[in-house]
């Protein structure tokens, strides 16, 4: 039987991530543009491959393009790459130390945004950009454990184990 308040959860942090990266992208400081959709997208790819997949990650980095004005489909690109590189990699980062996955979310997030900031002209320099990646790392950990923590608390009442 297909988990359907699990895919509803998903798609409701999904739309919170959105919200939050609307609001904080009116910020001309580029340390505290955060990427909470890719964040959440990560997240989810790690915690349940089998349920985000290519399609997924091409509508996100759409919505993500059409809401902050960038060129459209670079984010869709980029983003589809990334959830076959890790899908593709599923087990090798599953098992992976938390610090090894901090250190690979900076890594992402750098290239990513790296990518990005240059097709679409954004003034920039390389220590913003690595502290802004540094920035996502730490909130990344915190959406790990955050919804984890509400994954573990209501599971036996929404979520099937699969």
């Amino acid at each position: 039987m297909k988990n359907y308040f699990l895919k509803l959860f998903i798609y409701i942090t999904f739309i919170i991530s959105l919200f939050l990266q609307i609001l904080f992208i009116k910020n001309n400081n580029v340390i505290l543009h955060t990427s909470w959709l890719i964040l959440i997208l990560i997240y989810w790819i790690i915690t349940h491959p089998y349920l985000i997949n290519v399609n997924t990650s091409f509508f996100i980095g759409l919505v993500i393009d059409f809401f902050t004005n960038y060129i459209l489909g670079v984010h869709s690109l980029l983003l589809c790459v990334l959830t076959y590189f890790i899908s593709y990699n599923y087990k090798f980062i599953i098992n992976l130390h938390i610090i090894n996955k901090l250190l690979f979310i900076i890594y992402v997030t750098f290239i990513i945004n790296s990518i990005i900031y240059c097709i679409n002209n954004v003034n920039y320099n390389y220590l913003q950009l690595l502290l802004q990646s540094i920035l996502n790392s730490f909130i990344w950990l915190i959406i790990y454990f955050y919804i984890e923590r509400i994954y573990d608390k209501y599971q036996k009442y929404f979520f099937k184990k699969i």
